[in-house]
């Protein structure tokens, strides 16, 4: 959509990221229970770089929420098991997806044309696909 997105799971890498950042900048940090030092720590040093912040959490009076600009909430509930964070991960999905579609809406025109462009970028190479039975 003609933005350019990084993502980073490493806090080293997440950081250093960071140190380039500044006014005109966003940042988004997601955790759901906003208590992760892996993301509140980069957050906060985005934060002090003059970067917007958006926090995207379960609890809106976590620590990452309460130092974030913006704060962006769902509502999932939470396993102790690994594979009940499903439920957590698929609200945040929603949600980004949700902030995509309402930058690409603002530039539309521009959006499209990145869009069509990325898209035309991957199909030229793919190979044909084959029909089984």
């Amino acid at each position: 959509i003609g933005r350019m997105a990084f993502i980073w799971s490493d806090r080293h890498a997440a950081l250093t990221a960071t140190a380039l950042l500044g006014p005109g900048d966003v940042a988004l940090a997601v955790s759901h229970s906003g208590e992760t030092e892996d993301t509140t720590e980069p957050l906060q040093a985005a934060a002090e770089r003059g970067a917007t912040t958006i926090a995207l959490t379960n609890d809106p009076g976590s620590t990452l929420a309460t130092g974030a600009d913006l704060v962006l909430t769902t509502c999932a509930r939470e396993t102790p098991f690994r594979s009940g964070a499903t439920v957590s991960r698929i609200a945040q999905l929603a949600v980004i997806d949700c902030l995509f579609v309402g930058v690409a809406q603002r530039s539309y025109d521009a959006a499209t044309t990145a869009l069509e462009e990325t898209y035309g970028a991957v199909q030229r190479r793919r190979r044909p696909t084959r029909r089984t039975g």
